[in-house]
């Protein structure tokens, strides 16, 4: 299958000969409830197991990346957008590795970003962790992300 053949969400930030920039939504992407199996949910208030955490926090932090992502894809459509859970370091610390070093981050610096970007929730542009833990306002964090990237168009 060619890279033209593929849906455009597919090929975004990827356009040939064009070096685009990337920014990780870190997020948790865990279930809004806790152990489940045949016989039912374990955690949900109406039983007697019942009365475990409900999972509020992770839904609105969820919410929140979701807000960002829609309007980071509308507002920068070559932007190479990916959304990873903080446990998956197989692949989070070596891409922010790879980015930080290629966008010019000295070695302290890359690794300062890779130790922020481990949080429940984390923007990272280019390798350069800029929020980490608790965010800002969808707009704020948007703006910033938008603003980073300009800056690294017009070197």
């Amino acid at each position: 299958m060619s890279p033209t053949s593929l849906p455009a969400h597919a090929r975004r930030g990827s356009r040939a000969g064009v070096r685009s920039h990337q920014a990780i939504l870190v997020r948790e992407q865990d279930s809004q409830h806790s152990g489940s199996g045949c016989c039912g949910r374990l955690g949900e208030s109406h039983t007697e197991l019942g009365k475990a955490a409900d999972f509020s926090h992770s839904r609105a932090r969820m919410e929140q990346m979701g807000e960002i992502y829609r309007a980071l894809i509308d507002a920068a459509p070559d932007l190479d957008l990916v959304v990873a859970d903080p446990r998956n370091i197989v692949w989070l610390y070596p891409a922010i590795w790879r980015a930080a070093r290629n966008n010019g981050l000295g070695v302290g610096a890359t690794l300062r970003s890779m130790g922020r970007a481990g949080a429940p929730v984390a923007v990272v542009v280019d390798g350069e962790t800029l929020f980490s833990g608790r965010l800002p306002e969808s707009e704020t964090v948007v703006k910033a992300v938008l603003d980073r990237v300009a800056l690294r168009f017009d070197a």
